[in-house]
């Protein structure tokens, strides 16, 4: 059905209106152009706004976001007795028995110095499994039921991450050992969650993402994969997902691959992107492998999730199937491993697109390494708005200027955006701010202003580059014809607005292959 769009402002466009019919647009041009091709009663006349290609989110967890947003929601809580106050407030909507599971707390955010433990758990919950992730996902605090569940004793070891018995802290992959003993979500469960977290994303602008689901909330790889091709054939999506594929060991991985899967297998709601390994933990945690000790706590250094032969194993198999590999490396010590094996095992050009996730703590050497092969980074322009604030209390004044290097990167090699909900909120309007800026949102803490990305490179960071990024920028990330009828239409031109008030811009409406998904 034929739609038409005039008085707008088109990101990088000089032309004022444009036209759909069905999935695609069929034409742009001035809106006196689009009149004269379109009846009146198919034409919008949209007052001014500011209308973007939909938005590319190219890190995050769509299946994890879903459940997120049903389980309790901690990020607001400023004291260890503000995070017992939601739980036992969340309590009141589970069944005897039901597992107590939250996420989103931040103990550099709890101003009473206070601590979440075990034993706080127990005193509260002592009946109920309960399972509460950090804000980044890489820390988990469990109470004494939920230990006993998984079999967890004192003496119990874990390789790539750690648990500790007393405090009822599971870092990194000690918390599969837990998610191994939680009540496994069953495909409707699966789809409703995805249905959640499309919606919400929708409400942002978003209609296309590069996501890691297949072990996010379940051991169960082959489910996820068969969920998300189940509603891809039935249209039943309102974001393309382009998987990042993790995988528990080289065996499963070697299955997916022998099944027929690998890179750009699938239609264009759902396809199978880049293999995902995670290679260290998070800066907020102290779990990132870092090259030396954290500044603030001389006792850690982080550690490696992965060892650099994994990581070597892991890339050899993936090249065979032409398959990109990206790894989250987080710590300087997590990219010396990675780019080791990339300086090995990446071929002139980078032409599968292998890269870094995150480009947080990084030296000058390896961003040298990095422009010079040509590596994808996948960054995080949302991550300023806490990181900000603790950079230089954990990697020290001399690393923090060289880290985050967000402009250098977007100029030097493909850089992408994305927000690795749901570490943070999906707001590409927010990230866009940071990114501008580097200043947290309430002005008090900055990152290294020479890179400051352009209000106009920020866009390009979540339209044109993501879309490069994902081998589909001959169809999404533009305002043209022939490209996927995906697009925002935001309520006033960013462009123009004051740096520290553009998240004050909200989405009006969103239209993703043609269909309204989200109307405010």
């Amino acid at each position: 059905m034929l739609k038409a769009f005039v008085n707008c402002r088109i990101f990088d466009s000089e032309d004022t209106a444009f036209a759909i019919d069905g999935d695609r647009i069929v034409k742009t041009g001035s809106d006196e152009d689009i009149r004269a091709f379109a009846e009146e009663d198919v034409i919008t006349d949209l007052q001014g706004m500011f209308v973007v290609p939909g938005f590319i989110d190219t890190h995050l967890h769509m299946l994890g976001l879903g459940y997120t947003l049903t389980n309790a929601d901690l990020t607001g809580c400023r004291s260890a007795a503000d995070v017992i106050r939601v739980l036992q407030a969340h309590c009141k909507n589970l069944n005897e028995g039901d597992w107590l599971i939250g996420r989103g707390y931040n103990e550099d955010h709890f101003d009473d110095g206070s601590v979440l433990t075990k034993e706080l758990l127990d005193r509260y919950f002592p009946d109920r499994p309960a399972a509460l992730k950090r804000v980044c996902g890489h820390v988990m605090t469990v109470n004494s039921r939920t230990l006993e569940l998984a079999g967890i004793c004192a003496d119990t070891e874990c390789d790539g991450g750690r648990i500790l018995f007393d405090s009822g802290r599971v870092e990194e992959n000690g918390i599969a050992v837990i998610q191994e003993v939680q009540p496994r979500p069953d495909a409707d469960a699966i789809r409703a969650y995805l249905h959640k977290a499309m919606d919400f994303c929708n409400t942002k602008g978003i209609t296309c993402a590069a996501s890691d689901d297949f072990i996010s909330i379940t051991s169960d790889q082959p489910l996820v994969l068969d969920t998300f091709e189940k509603m891809s054939f039935r249209s039943d999506m309102t974001v393309r997902i382009n998987e990042q594929c993790e995988f528990t060991d080289i065996d499963q991985f070697a299955a997916f691959l022998d099944d027929g899967y690998t890179m750009d297998v699938g239609n264009d709601l759902f396809r199978i992107g880049p293999l995902k390994l995670i290679t260290d933990g998070s800066l907020g945690a102290r779990t990132a492998a870092m090259s030396r000790p954290y500044h603030d706590m001389p006792s850690e250094q982080g550690y490696m999730c992965m060892d650099e032969d994994e990581i070597r194993m892991y890339t050899k198999l993936a090249n065979k199937f032409n398959m990109g590999t990206i790894c989250h490396a987080i710590g300087d010590e997590a990219v010396d491993k990675v780019l080791a094996v990339f300086k090995d095992e990446v071929l002139e050009g980078n032409p599968l697109h292998h890269g870094l996730v995150h480009c947080q703590i990084m030296r000058p050497s390896q961003i040298a390494q990095v422009l010079k092969q040509h590596l994808s980074c996948y960054i995080q322009t949302l991550f300023i708005d806490y990181d900000s604030s603790i950079l230089k209390d954990r990697a020290g004044s001399l690393l923090a200027r060289s880290s985050y290097p967000f402009r250098t990167l977007y100029e030097g090699t493909l850089t992408s955006n994305g927000s690795d909900a749901p570490v943070e909120t999906p707001d590409p309007i927010r990230g866009i701010q940071l990114a501008v800026t580097r200043k947290s949102l309430d002005g008090k803490s900055q990152m290294e202003p020479s890179e400051c990305l352009s209000v106009d490179q920020a866009i390009r960071s979540y339209t044109v580059k993501g879309a490069e990024q994902l081998f589909m920028d001959d169809r999404l990330g533009y305002i043209r014809e022939g490209c996927y009828a995906d697009f925002a239409v935001i309520d006033r031109d960013i462009r123009e607005c004051e740096p520290e008030d553009i998240s004050k811009a909200s989405v009006v409406c969103t239209y993703m292959n043609g269909e309204k998904v989200f109307e405010k």
